[in-house]
């Protein structure tokens, strides 16, 4: 009597890992970029949050807040670091302020948080109340 053992896989096997791998990467791929696209909002917020703390200093220091992105520790075109945000600056007279980042380039794919803003109270997305969670 004679053993005959076999090696490896069948070409059948193979094709059904595959297929399994191929179900399962289409199914997280999307996930994942939506939480990463999650991960980004979190520089919107440091940065409106961080040009307003600016922006207050400035109101002590000198009595007025400015529009210059600049002087808020952002680059001169108002992109953050990452190129995924827009910061903009709107005075409303010499008392108030309202900081707003815009997405741009890949974040503009989380569509549900487009636009962060805040305020000189505070206030976060006074004009968008229905998109308070995208700060959390």
């Amino acid at each position: 009597m004679v053993a005959i053992v076999r090696n490896g896989f069948t070409l059948i096997e193979l094709m059904v890992a595959v297929a399994i791998v191929g179900i399962l990467s289409a199914i997280a791929y999307p996930s994942y970029q939506q939480y990463v696209l999650k991960t980004h909002r979190a520089e919107a917020s440091r940065v409106l949050l961080t040009a307003a703390n600016i922006q207050e200093r400035r109101l002590a220091d000198y009595g007025f807040y400015t529009d210059n992105v600049a002087a808020l520790g952002v680059a001169s075109d108002g992109m953050t670091a990452s190129g995924r945000y827009q910061l903009q600056v709107v005075l409303r007279d010499a008392g108030s302020f309202t900081l707003e980042a815009t997405a741009r380039g890949p974040q503009t794919a989380d569509t549900e948080c487009l636009v962060f803003t805040l305020d000189h109270t505070g206030q976060r997305n006074r004009s968008l109340p229905s998109s308070l969670f995208c700060w959390d």
